[in-house]
């Protein structure tokens, strides 16, 4: 992602539904968002916010327009990964995972996961040394 867009909780929640199925109206955004105790102005607010921070953008479509994301969800949550990483435990990816391992959050499906990454990443480097 070119720029880091800073997005907040309830903008989350509106760009995960656009992300889910896009592009949509805004009457398709406020029926998937019934649930919530936000009015109509408030979602539209939510949406003017993601297209001025470049989060979304718009086609007018008759009256109304369609919200496309402008962003892919995968870079917004790297984007998101690092500012958590940096702000909470100074940029350290290994700390934040070994918190987690220290304190049994982690199920054993998790830990397995952990162990084939980690043994793909350290075959990786290997290849990587052979070659050079």
């Amino acid at each position: 992602m070119e720029q880091q867009i800073s997005i907040s909780e309830s903008e989350w929640r509106v760009m995960k539904i656009v992300w889910s199925d896009s592009p949509q109206t805004l009457p398709e955004i406020l029926d998937r968002l019934k649930g919530t105790d936000w009015s109509k102005t408030t979602i539209q607010t939510y949406l003017a916010r993601l297209v001025k921070k470049g989060a979304l953008s718009t086609k007018r479509q008759g009256k109304g327009y369609l919200y496309y994301p402008a962003v892919s969800e995968s870079d917004c949550q790297l984007a998101e990964s690092r500012n958590f990483l940096s702000r909470v435990y100074d940029g350290s990816l290994s700390k934040m995972v070994m918190g987690f391992v220290k304190n049994g959050n982690l199920s054993r499906e998790e830990l397995n996961e952990l162990k084939n990454l980690i043994a793909g990443q350290e075959k990786t480097h290997a290849d990587i040394r052979e070659h050079l």
